[in-house]
């Protein structure tokens, strides 16, 4: 990992950063540079109170403070206790380059960044209820079932817009239960865009390297290095698997392969009575499970696009509605 040159002053990360973000955003937006407010330094300092860590939110590869600015609540998330280098220089402006395209109601929303610093800041918005994977690991009962299959619905909704908003596909390259938060009425949101690329049309995306978060990661993808929406794909149906079992992959690493094999012996019945408390839903899990299925299927042309996955859903969740 190269290490960044330790600079001496705001005005040299300004023009260093600031650079880099022109040039990233010409190259992911079709030739065109798109506005984006720039806030400074001493704006988010004051927004959160000097980061006073009373106002810590949550803690992860990037740390995001409450704040307000200007009247409004907004997340601060900064990369503080990580190591200047180009790799982490280039993960938080990928989020500010991907983001800035997407308007998104189950979408996190970018109101703009800080160049004036060694790793670029994010002003986003505030979602005050954790992500999923927090409610997964802290919460013995799942959420009742209506609840995870609406969230299903959403994070579909929100890659589908992703992959079909502009005329080259944007690629998430982690989708999974820790980058979907949840807001004041748990409505889903998909979020930390450091791995998003914008792949033009018929590039096989070899250039980008394969990246993500180790047991989530197209098994197609890491022996091809060929990325296609059919990535997010089997990304959403590892979701979708986190949200039937109310488990995480990364603690479960055979979870995949279990369903897999319930799915092969007929043992679906077993499953719905463990992981479904309503009667009703039954009809439900069966076609969800089904669906999920084929979105992890090791071959990216056997699974469905992430429009068929979110039309699925919906009809699914209009099977016990009279």
């Amino acid at each position: 990992m190269k290490i960044k040159k330790k600079f001496e002053g705001k005005e040299e990360y300004f023009m260093i950063n600031g650079a880099l973000l022109l040039e990233k955003q010409i190259a992911s937006s079709e030739g065109k540079g798109i506005a984006i407010r720039i806030f400074t330094a001493e704006e988010l300092k004051k927004a959160t109170n000097n980061y006073d860590a009373s106002l810590l939110h949550a803690r992860g590869i990037a740390t995001v403070y409450k704040g307000n600015l200007e009247g409004r609540i907004v997340a601060v998330k900064t990369s503080e206790g990580l190591q200047v280098s180009d790799i982490a220089i280039d993960f938080f402006l990928n989020q500010v380059v991907t983001q800035i395209q997407i308007n998104h109601k189950h979408v996190v929303k970018l109101f703009g960044c800080c160049v004036e610093t060694d790793i670029p800041i994010l002003v986003q918005e505030f979602i005050p209820n954790d992500s999923l994977t927090e409610h997964i690991t802290t919460k013995v009962e799942p959420f009742p079932w209506c609840d995870r299959l609406r969230i299903a619905t959403e994070i579909a909704d929100a890659v589908t817009y992703l992959h079909c908003v502009n005329s080259n596909p944007i690629i998430h390259r982690d989708v999974r239960a820790t980058n979907i938060l949840l807001d004041e009425n748990y409505i889903a949101k998909l979020s930390n865009f450091g791995f998003s690329v914008v792949t033009p049309s018929g590039n096989t995306g070899i250039e980008f390297g394969v990246k993500g978060r180790r047991g989530y990661i197209d098994p197609e993808y890491i022996k091809t290095s060929r990325l296609s929406e059919k990535c997010d794909v089997y990304g959403f149906g590892l979701l979708l698997l986190e949200l039937f079992y109310w488990k995480i992959i990364i603690t479960e690493p055979l979870l995949v392969e279990e369903f897999s094999l319930s799915m092969e012996n007929g043992s679906l019945c077993q499953m719905l009575d463990h992981n479904i408390k309503e009667d009703g839903d039954r009809a439900q899990g069966q076609a969800y499970a089904a669906l999920a299925l084929k979105c992890i299927q090791v071959k990216g042309e056997e699974r469905p696009t992430m429009m068929e996955a979110a039309k699925e859903l919906r009809r699914i969740k209009s099977i016990n509605m009279i």
